[in-house]
């Protein structure tokens, strides 16, 4: 059958210049007061690295993906660069990477697939300069980056024999191409499925595309109820042919091929990774024989779940690694191994394997376990073999990348597993503080989702485990400016909804008596830790004020609903709310507040301002108001036309008042991140439009006490995303 194509032009070219340095505001010709470095607040991952796929021609060069934090790049010597900060929040949505395709031919094309939901838009991206500059095809139809089966792939490929070709395998639209880099796509309508299996609601679809090396003949797994989940074409897709269905009611998530003509399949009875698979199964099929041979490891470790990722050792055809997928284990996922094609196997848990698991450069991933033996990992979705080198195994997980260091070495000594995401960070973060360092107090409070939060001791570092919060998604943090190493966070855990440490984040207590069953909600504290605020997360939103660290607990008089509060950072026994449209002010640590008379907007977030007593600033989506005098005055400030959150950092020098954070508009010169040095009369843009850093929820700033000119933000897959004045 001869191959009708429907065409689709580019609807939107976009070519953006990534980088760490930036000098003023994009498209204005303004130059802001200073350059600015970006970078991450060193955390070693912390979200799911759903895929990563090495170039076979460039040795070092790899790419990862992520479900909500972008495309990443390594090339030999370096650490993880991030290629997709350039989209922003109308953007948000292709930062979820479906799927990525790394050329064989010229290693300096890559493509991906961006597009977190199905419902919302998604596009293709080609760039020639490895992902350095990037061209955007939209297309009709949606991508599931954060979805079912997101670990699947890979979906996207470039053809070897012909690399202008480049495919991919949607969810529910069938099966594209490219026949000219990525100019042009269109669909191949000859291929004869789109997938019928859905999981948690979500279409599955094309699962991956391949290519056998020893000929021109291409293969495309699809997620089909029937079993018959694979094609093959001879003619470079004009027409497709169904293998047998080899394992109905599985699903082959991988598939790869040796350099023999051997195409390993790693099956499961679903597509994970939020629903477990139960079941599972790896098979080899031979082109020649037309058959398949179940090659399932047998190692009576105990395994359960399904198989995630498969990787043939580009150096030796019949060596292959398979990795389980929804094993819950108290090690983790299992890796396995065989240099005969699958006719024996050794596993990193069973009696001929064993493995050390190496966290030291990211000792929170130690996730509190006594022997310092981290789990390998979970929702391991895929794993690579280094096509230079055979002891370096590859594999993402729910929190972060490993390698192993000599996986050839399995059965006779221990596998050595490290952690391999320096300078990846994937964290959708809620809130930082950075205090002024006293006794050798944090950098860095933060909290987020997944990973609770840190206390970071320095931010260049990734945290160790003492410091790792571990206990409920948080919902609130604030700590004690006069003295840093006194905090508090809130969170929707029943039994350990209030949390706090006095020494800095070294060993963290939950309070024990609560005077509310809620959870969650706001906290506030002193400026010397001596008492902090609790507003539960409640119907009655009653506020409460504890002096003793949760042993007993006081009602806070003079606040109505849906109060939002903070402490003073120099007097102990002030604190501010914003409520129904009025501003408060306490003066007795919190027991009691009273109306200033002064109206603010209903919406409005106040925040205090450090070393300035009675200095509070509000923002409320339009305008900025600040008080010099806890509230008995106001002043407006209507310099920038949108602001969503302000933040204070360390001024020029000792006489300097702080400066100014913000992220909003000032009508000229776009949505981004803004300084100001003189109380807001005035404001600089300091990133420019192609470092959006994606989605930036939910909306807070702040500065660094410490540094002059360090700014850091929340971003929701991005991690804390943190900008220095350039050297």
């Amino acid at each position: 059958m001869k191959q009708q194509r429907r065409r689709i032009a580019a609807l939107l070219l976009s070519v953006c210049l990534l980088g760490g340095t930036v000098t003023g505001c994009a498209g204005t010709g303004k130059s802001a007061a200073s350059k600015y470095q970006w970078s991450n607040v060193a955390i070693g991952g912390g979200g799911y690295v759903t895929g990563m796929e090495y170039n076979p021609k460039e040795e070092g060069l790899v790419y990862a993906r992520t479900d909500i934090g972008g495309l990443y790049r390594r090339q030999k010597g370096t650490d993880w660069v991030p290629l997709t900060d350039f989209l922003g929040a109308e953007e948000w949505n292709y930062i979820g990477i479906e799927s990525m395709a790394t050329d064989p031919v010229e290693p300096n094309r890559v493509y991906f697939a961006g597009g977190t939901y199905m419902n919302d838009s998604a596009g293709l991206f080609a760039s020639d300069d490895y992902g350095e500059t990037w061209t955007r095809f939209d297309v009709p139809f949606g991508c599931g980056g954060n979805q079912s089966g997101r670990g699947c792939g890979e979906r996207m490929c470039v053809n070897p024999n012909n690399n202008k070709e480049v495919w991919f395998g949607s969810r529910d639209s069938g099966l594209w191409k490219t026949s000219d880099y990525g100019k042009n796509w269109e669909e191949v309508t000859a291929f004869p499925v789109k997938g019928n299996y859905k999981q948690e609601g979500n279409s599955i679809g094309i699962l991956w595309v391949t290519f056998d090396p020893t000929s021109t003949d291409m293969y495309v797994g699809a997620a089909m109820t029937d079993g018959t989940c694979i094609y093959k074409s001879t003619d470079g897709g004009e027409s497709w042919t169904a293998l047998s269905a080899n394992a109905k009611g599985m699903y082959p998530l991988h598939a790869a091929f040796s350099a023999n003509g051997k195409m390993y399949l790693a099956y499961s009875d679903n597509c994970g990774p939020n629903l477990s698979p139960s079941a599972g199964a790896v098979y080899v099929y031979d082109p020649k024989a037309d058959a398949f041979t179940d090659i399932t490891p047998d190692l009576n470790d105990g395994r359960q779940g399904g198989f995630g990722g498969i990787s043939v050792d580009a150096q030796n055809p019949d060596t292959v690694v398979v990795s389980t997928l929804g094993w819950w284990s108290d090690n983790g996922d299992n890796l396995y191994y065989t240099t005969d094609g699958g006719e024996s196997w050794s596993g990193l848990f069973d009696k001929n394997g064993g493995y050390q698991m190496d966290t030291s450069k990211a000792e929170w991933l130690d996730w509190g376990r006594g022997d310092g033996q981290a789990k390998t990992g979970w929702w391991v979705a895929d794993v690579n073999i280094n096509p230079f080198n055979s002891d370096e195994v590859m594999y993402g997980t729910g929190a972060t990348i490993y390698s192993t260091t000599n996986m050839t070495k399995i059965g006779t000594e221990p596998v050595n597993i490290a952690f391999d995401a320096y300078g990846l960070e994937e964290t959708a973060v809620f809130k930082m503080l950075a205090p002024p360092s006293k006794d050798d107090s944090p950098q860095l409070y933060s909290i987020m989702g997944d990973l609770t939060g840190f206390a970071h001791e320095d931010v260049t570092q990734c945290p160790d485990d003492a410091h790792f919060m571990k206990n409920g998604k948080p919902t609130d943090l604030d700590c004690a400016f006069l003295e840093p190493n006194i905090a508090v966070y809130a969170s929707e855990e029943k039994t350990t909804t209030l949390t706090y440490t006095k020494d800095g984040g070294n060993t963290w207590e939950s309070v024990q008596h609560k005077p509310d069953p809620a959870a969650g909600g706001q906290v506030a504290m002193a400026a010397d830790g001596s008492s902090f605020i609790w507003i539960p997360n409640s119907v009655s939103g009653k506020p409460y004020v504890t002096y003793d660290f949760g042993e007993t607990w006081y009602y806070v008089e003079g606040l109505g609903f849906n109060a939002k509060i903070t402490a003073d950072r120099v007097n102990p026994k002030l604190f501010y709310a914003s409520c129904d449209g009025m501003f408060y002010v306490s003066k007795d640590g919190g027991l009691n507040f009273e109306s200033t008379g002064q109206m603010v907007a209903e919406s409005a977030e106040p925040v205090s301002v450090f070393g300035q007593e009675g200095h509070v600033w509000l923002s409320s989506s339009t305008m900025i108001m600040y008080t010099e005098d806890a509230g008995e005055s106001f002043e407006n400030v209507k310099t920038l036309s949108t602001v969503d959150s302000i933040g204070f950092g360390k001024g020029k020098d000792d006489k300097s008042d702080p400066v100014i954070y913000a992220e909003g508009d000032d009508g000229t010169n776009g949505y981004g991140i803004y300084r100001s040095e003189d109380k807001g009369k005035s404001w600089t843009r300091i990133n420019d439009d192609q470092h959006k850093f994606g989605n930036l929820n939910p909306k807070y700033i702040t500065g660094d006490s410490n540094v002059y000119g360090r700014v850091y933000f929340c971003t929701d897959g991005r991690g804390i995303v943190m900008g220095d004045i350039a050297k």
